[in-house]
């Protein structure tokens, strides 16, 4: 029996050496960040920090040790350096840490810790455009909507998140869907430029002459090479105006909405590079849910005529269609409690769109149990002229360069208020989520892509982009963080 009992007290005595390891890290870089930057630091406890620590979700928070909002890249730089070395007793006494942009993926770990420093982006939010306005340099914990204002009057435009309160660096890393992807493709197929703190503290530029692939890496690569503190996209002229806005319809319009996005996705009736549409469903516990349609010609003189079908859909609940800025199109999401979000790929036909949707809402039916659940689920376009968009821009590492079918997006996002039903919301979506795959594979039009800006934390967008562009993203993870700090201290989407 004391045989037995040894390995695990030995087994016990670890883990606790481990946890007061931890500890002693992070007490270790709180206090040399607080000692350097005591104004841009806040502790646990400490008055600031609630709001310091707020999120667009709160299913987002925890408990960090403390926050971190440098001004600079040089500030991210020593900021790294000390979560790296830790307490300094050894090679694994690094910090856990997080990295905030915007804050807007929902789910915990993504863009927050649990005891650990959070760096949170959020001082680094200029907008600068060129002399030539070809291109606008923006912090990365800028939001977009503020971007959008700070150049409303300036007659460009440049690709950025169709929800304005989402932050730059997390969305472009993750690739980005912007208003104008029909004409140009993803957010990062746009970038011109990275400014990238790396696992040793180094600021380097990624661009397509300078560390080449490592710029590849980070169209898509999520949070696995660094701290992306500035980026640069390229501009083009625009009035600034769009046309567009929301229509909602009632649920009962269903087959209808479903037939007509079906349409608009396919490249091959016809298609306005200048339009954009996401059919949202928007279904509460009680009452009849409602179908929102979030329509825009980016070509405010257009005839708008790819459009015109959804403009002119009834019955009509809501009509808010108008001629309007990129700045003030659309209204900002409000924040929620708890969230979750997932998405599937697969191809642009009628018969798996419906059974997808009927597949939805068979898995709803498995959280009746749940208090004022809103079962919320959108369906996006991604068809053939977008990704050649995209290719034509220079493409990206997210798998879908040889893609020669329109495809779509299914992407998932219940929204409930009591996080003790979390774990059966997370379930619900994990078997839609396996339920849809399995449906589309075994009728041969599934995708495997899984886009990063919506995925579920039990999703592995970096393995859906292929063993190649995975490979890819390894080699370049070992080349340019060789301590594999991003892969052991930050959580995420990881490699």
């Amino acid at each position: 029996m004391l045989t037995f009992l040894f390995p695990l007290a030995a087994l016990a005595g670890a883990v606790t050496a481990k946890s007061s390891s931890t500890a002693e890290n992070v007490s270790a870089c709180c206090s040399k960040l607080s000692e350097t930057y005591p104004d841009q630091l806040v502790y646990a406890g400490e008055e600031r920090f609630k709001d310091w620590n707020d999120r667009w979700a709160a299913s987002a928070e925890l408990p960090a040790s403390c926050i971190f909002r440098p001004l600079t890249a040089d500030d991210v730089s020593l900021a790294i350096k000390i979560i790296a070395k830790g307490a300094g007793q050894g090679c694994h006494d690094f910090c856990p840490f997080s990295i905030k942009c915007g804050g807007h993926t929902p789910w915990p770990g993504a863009n927050n810790v649990d005891s650990g420093v959070a760096i949170d982006l959020g001082y680094m939010n200029q907008t600068v455009v060129a002399d030539d306005k070809t291109s606008v340099t923006i912090g990365g914990g800028t939001r977009w909507h503020d971007a959008y204002e700070s150049t409303d009057g300036d007659g460009i435009a440049f690709l950025g998140g169709r929800c304005p309160s989402t932050g730059v660096g997390g969305l472009t890393t993750g690739g980005g869907y912007s208003w104008f992807s029909g004409e140009h493709g993803f957010v990062s197929d746009t970038v011109i430029n990275f400014e990238v703190v790396l696992g040793s503290g180094k600021v380097v530029n990624a661009n397509k002459d300078t560390n080449a692939d490592l710029f590849k890496a980070l169209k898509g690569g999520s949070n696995n090479f660094g701290v992306v503190t500035h980026i640069e996209i390229a501009a083009f002229p625009h009035s600034q105006q769009v046309y567009g806005g929301l229509v909602i319809v009632p649920e009962s319009s269903s087959d209808n909405v479903l037939a007509e996005f079906q349409h608009f996705t396919n490249d091959s009736t016809g298609f306005a590079a200048n339009a954009g549409l996401t059919v949202e469903y928007f279904l509460p516990a009680e009452g009849e849910g409602q179908i929102l349609l979030w329509l825009i010609d980016t070509d405010a003189e257009d005839d708008h005529a790819t459009l015109q079908t959804f403009f002119d859909m009834e019955p009509k609940i809501v009509n808010q269609v108008y001629q309007t800025s990129i700045a003030d199109y659309p209204t900002s999401i409000p924040p929620v409690t708890q969230v979750l979000m997932a998405d599937v790929t697969f191809e642009n036909d009628l018969d798996v769109i419906k059974a997808a949707f009927d597949i939805t809402m068979e898995v709803r039916k498995t959280l009746s149990h749940v208090p004022n659940l809103v079962w919320d689920f959108q369906f996006e376009p991604l068809p053939r002229h977008f990704l050649k968009a995209s290719q034509a821009a220079g493409g990206n590492v997210m798998g879908l360069d040889d893609v020669d079918k329109d495809l779509l997006i299914l992407f998932l996002m219940p929204l409930w208020e009591d996080p003790e039903y979390d774990s059966d919301v997370r379930d619900a979506a994990e078997l839609w989520f396996h339920k849809i795959q399995e449906y589309t594979q075994s009728v041969g039009k599934a995708h495997p892509f899984e886009f990063a800006n919506y995925a579920a934390s039990f999703q592995d967008p970096m393995g859906s982009y292929g063993a190649e562009n995975l490979q890819f993203l390894k080699d370049v993870s070992h080349r340019y963080d060789p301590g594999q700090l991003f892969q052991r201290a930050v959580e995420g989407y990881k490699l």
